[in-house]
């Protein structure tokens, strides 16, 4: 009997360096591996979407499909962007319109879909399951499209953010409306089964999903015996100076203000000299950071060494002597769980989350593997305590417990190979 015949639909593939990239790339990995039939259905890469310097390796027995899409405006879009003043610019509008509009800006991926019209009828004819990983909308719009094409394909329709339901878009109450009625008309109705990365955002899918809703975490590609050889480095003294790292996009609002505070806090009454510790920012998108460097009583403390490689960025992260994560404590980031913490907590160093709450899913996430600990935006002297512990030179704090075996549950392949049996059981039933 032949494997299943499986196309996944992503946007992010590489050489885009993205988060959102490594899922559905581990998916094709471990489930050719598993001896599935793998195609995957994604984008010709634009210059807006740089970063594009994530080179994995091929994968054999796996074929993928690139789509141009966009015409002359998108050819201009591309050339604006490669002007760094411009792109500066165009990231500056982007970051307005994500905190403010009230209506749905133009998305220029979504070309995409109509660039794939052609292929989907012969893509959905040979195939038994078609796996879509938002976002874009256009991944779920174009696996919409093959369960019209073939309604005998099993549609997985895959949410790492949510999307009319998405707590960071300042829609108006009619455009949240419009968009929902899109995702209804096509996930809600279609989709055989919906997968999420929380248990939050399976909760909130269930409003509205008639298919069948499965938790399906993210994770990292490292094994169990990788894992045991990053974990095994003994607890060390602090650097001098301290180095708090972030890596990745900073997303406003949730901005590291509140450990700025404690660090100027700990300077102005002499608990830290400036020097004892820095903030640093890796990455292309650290708008919100550049601004914050404005103030003078925080700029002794940031730095911004720009965007580095993945490579690079993984060594970072495990030379680091804390890692900092940053998100909301309001109410609607509950489920959030991104890519970043599993990054995170697979290299091996203690992190702090800055404006989640202990009950929300990074928390318990966090406790549950003994990685890290989080603090609310009004924790200062909580947060004082670990910065001055760690200035002590007291090694792995406390809380820094790992717990080899929760945290062995999120290997990719672990995941992939757990989705791929929920696959193969709904094709059997």
């Amino acid at each position: 009997m032949t494997g299943p015949r499986i196309l996944i639909v992503t946007y992010n593939w590489p050489p885009r360096n993205a988060i959102g990239t490594h899922r559905p790339y581990a998916w094709a990995k471990y489930w050719s591996n598993a001896g599935a039939q793998v195609t995957v259905l994604t984008a010709a890469k634009r210059i807006f979407d740089a970063p594009l310097d994530l080179h994995l390796p091929d994968l054999n027995g796996v074929r993928v499909i690139e789509v141009p899409y966009g015409g002359a405006g998108l050819s201009l879009l591309d050339q604006l962007v490669r002007n760094l003043k411009v792109r500066s610019y165009l990231k500056r509008v982007r970051s307005y319109l994500r905190r403010s509009s009230s209506s749905a800006p133009a998305d220029p991926r979504s070309g995409w879909r109509g660039a794939a019209i052609p292929l989907i009828a012969e893509l959905a004819k040979d195939n038994d399951f078609v796996v879509s990983t938002y976002g874009p909308d256009a991944s779920h719009l174009i696996a919409n499209d093959a369960k019209s094409a073939n309604p005998d394909i099993i549609w997985v329709a895959d949410y790492r953010d949510l999307w009319s339901q998405n707590p960071m878009a300042g829609w108006s109450d009619g455009v949240r409306a419009s968009i929902r009625s899109l995702e209804e008309g096509s996930v809600g109705r279609n989709a055989d089964l919906v997968t999420a990365v929380s248990e939050d955002m399976i909760r909130q899918l269930g409003e509205f999903c008639k298919g069948r809703l499965l938790l399906a975490p993210n994770g990292f590609d490292l094994d169990m015996e990788d894992l045991e050889q990053v974990f095994a480095s003994p607890s060390r003294h602090c650097a001098n100076p301290l180095r708090i790292v972030h890596t990745g996009t900073v997303y406003p609002p949730h901005g590291p203000t509140p450990l700025l505070e404690v660090l100027a806090g700990m300077a102005d009454k002499g608990d830290l000299e400036l020097g004892e510790v820095t903030v640093d920012f890796y990455g292309s998108r650290v708008e919100l950071i550049v601004q914050l460097m404005c103030n003078p009583r925080f700029r002794p403390f940031l730095r911004t060494p720009g965007h580095v490689a993945r490579e690079d960025a993984i060594e970072i992260q495990r030379e680091a002597d804390l890692l900092l994560l940053l998100a909301s404590s309001a109410p609607e980031g509950r489920g959030v769980l991104t890519g970043k913490v599993f990054e995170y907590i697979s290299a091996g160093r203690p992190i702090i989350c800055v404006g989640s709450r202990p009950d929300f899913e990074i928390g318990q996430l966090l406790r549950r593997t003994g990685t890290g600990i989080v603090f609310d935006y009004n924790e200062p002297a909580c947060i004082a305590q670990v910065i001055r512990a760690q200035l002590d030179g007291k090694g792995s704090p406390e809380w820094f417990a790992p717990k080899l075996e929760e945290i062995g549950r999120y290997t990719r392949k672990k995941q992939a190979l757990a989705l791929l049996a929920e696959l193969t059981d709904d094709r059997s039933r």
